[in-house]
């Protein structure tokens, strides 16, 4: 029944939940910041670098390359343990393809291993709510193909949430244009996205004000949710913890589910997000919107 659950560092997992499961490694992705690299060797804390985003610079991100992924799984592997490998979405970046070819060259190397490698279709803390029902599994004795057909069937009803603060930062990364975005911030607009059944970022709604935009994360968990099948429930933010409490004290009085834990929107996808993001993730009847590309393509 042994095997080690790996995802990357995408997946943002709770600190507090780290020390929790044995057998689980993040194979750690690389981000620079006013030209110094970060993420490998040395890292920023939360705090630090969302100031240095607050203060005006502009963080870029790097692949997990298909070398990274040799060298990080073969010492799993020589040491006799199989793999359950969860990917960030191949729907938002090319990591999936380079570890899907490591993932592919090592089961030539080591034939009498497995490594099953499941694209998550998610992103962040959403990411990590997936790897975290994948090593409860497991550590309830779980084998490793019954755990990943359960992890396929489940991504597909794991919610994503969340609503940006800054406009100018999603400019930056080409997501909205300059009028938009001075359009947006002067009449106080903030999007509502989500990532569909398809792993893809998608716009819901656009809301006047702040308060209502975080009240809008809410209220769509109350519409999607499954109440028994959320053991936990994840909210990350992007140095603003005093709209993640926010949300997290709407989320008791509205549903009575008290096991909510809160983590920073890590430096990846920080990168991407920018500093104010608040995002929700929960497991729902489904993951799909009525502007999903899905449907507009049935």
């Amino acid at each position: 029944m042994s095997y080690y659950i790996t995802t990357d560092a995408t997946c943002d997992f709770p600190q507090e939940l780290l020390n929790n499961f044995d057998d689980f490694k993040i194979i750690p992705m690389a981000y620079t910041i006013e030209d110094i690299e970060y993420g490998i060797d040395k890292t920023l804390s939360g705090k630090e670098f969302y100031d240095k985003v607050r203060n005006g610079a502009m963080p870029t991100t790097s692949l997990i390359t298909t070398y990274t992924a040799t060298e990080f799984f073969r010492p799993i592997l020589q040491a006799g343990n199989d793999i359950l490998h969860i990917c960030f979405s191949s729907a938002l970046s090319s990591t999936y393809q380079s570890v899907l070819i490591a993932v592919e060259e090592l089961t030539k190397e080591f034939p009498d291993r497995k490594i099953l490698m499941l694209d998550s279709k998610c992103a962040s803390s959403g990411e990590a709510l997936l790897v975290y029902y994948a090593l409860t599994a497991r550590d309830k004795r779980m084998n490793i193909e019954d755990n990943y057909s359960k992890s396929i069937e489940r991504r597909d009803h794991l919610c994503h949430y969340f609503t940006p603060n800054d406009l100018f930062h999603l400019m930056r990364g080409g997501r909205v244009s300059k009028t938009a975005a001075i359009a947006g911030s002067l009449l106080q607009i903030k999007p509502m996205l989500y990532v569909n059944i398809d792993g893809k970022l998608s716009t819901i709604d656009k809301l006047k004000g702040r308060k209502k935009a975080l009240l809008e994360l809410v209220h769509h968990m109350q519409e999607k949710m499954i109440p028994e099948e959320n053991e936990v429930i994840f909210i990350s933010h992007a140095d603003c913890i005093e709209d993640a409490e926010f949300v997290k004290e709407k989320i008791i009085e509205k549903t009575g589910i008290t096991n909510i834990v809160l983590e920073y929107i890590g430096p990846v996808i920080g990168s991407h997000a920018g500093q104010g993001t608040v995002a929700l993730f929960f497991i729902g009847k489904d993951k799909i919107e009525p502007n999903d590309d899905l449907l507009k393509n049935n």
